[in-house]
């Protein structure tokens, strides 16, 4: 499908490949697959199927047992292309698809109590939603686990729940090996707002400078290119003392 940039249907007849991950994240993925060895992965967001591939190609070999998929536009958007290439690569048995949006589909995966070890978030791409698939797979996701967000690159929506989550959750992005781009105005700015933003000047330029120029990304350890992995480092408490938490009124500017 890459090769060619083009879909097989099931008539035989193909259709242009005008959305997938490149094969860049594809390697990054089952590197994180393999690493890990997930007994469960899931991800928002099918398409013609490409992910799908690269996870389920890498879960078979590590021996893992399932691939949740949740596309609620998977027949009436993408013709069933992206199901249809993954059984007809042989990974039929893997697969647990869910045609609704995630919102829904995803909190009821939390109530039936089910677990995953790996996540890719590539669904809608508003800043509301991704961060709604985030919350829920937070739930989902084991300790230790690993969650993808794609198109940080491509779209300030989604890099801004990477920033979310980098500032208040117990994950650890995981370097991609591509170091972020920054414009020499963006330098400039970053270097000025360094000065300001030292102390005695602190307490005052905080409320004057935006939060990504007093913390940049590189800064939070956010990697570039057009995805960010996350490690897992521990699940949220209930607040009850046992482990480190966030305070019920936690807030930093992200």
């Amino acid at each position: 499908m890459l090769a060619t940039g083009t879909v097989v249907a099931p008539d035989g007849s193909t259709v242009a490949l005008d959305y997938n991950i490149s094969l860049d994240e594809g390697a990054a993925i089952q590197r994180l697959i393999r690493e890990i060895k997930p007994r469960v992965t899931l991800e928002v967001g099918c398409a013609y199927g490409v992910s799908t591939l690269f996870i389920c190609d890498v879960l078979a070999e590590v021996g893992g047992e399932r691939h949740i998929i949740i596309d609620p536009f998977q027949e009436r958007g993408w013709n069933g292309l992206g199901l249809f290439n993954a059984k007809r690569a042989g990974f039929g048995e893997l697969i647990e698809f869910y045609g609704e949006p995630s919102h829904s589909a995803l909190p009821s995966l939390v109530k039936m109590q089910r677990r995953v070890d790996f996540a890719l978030i590539d669904g809608w791409h508003t800043f509301d939603y991704v961060m709604v698939d985030f919350f829920y797979v937070d739930l989902l996701l084991k300790a230790g686990g690993i969650v993808m967000l794609d198109d940080t690159g491509a779209y300030p929506a989604i890099r801004k729940v990477a920033r979310y989550i980098a500032t208040h959750r117990r994950y650890a992005p995981i370097d991609n090996g591509i170091r972020p781009i920054t414009s020499t105005k963006r330098r400039v700015l970053n270097a000025a707002a360094a000065l300001l933003s030292a102390p005695p000047l602190r307490a005052v330029t905080k409320y004057l400078l935006r939060p990504d120029m007093l913390h940049p990304d590189a800064a939070l350890g956010l990697p570039g290119g057009n995805f960010i992995a996350f490690r897992k480092l521990a699940d949220d408490s209930l607040g009850d003392g046992s482990t480190e938490t966030r305070k019920w009124d936690q807030h930093v500017d992200f």
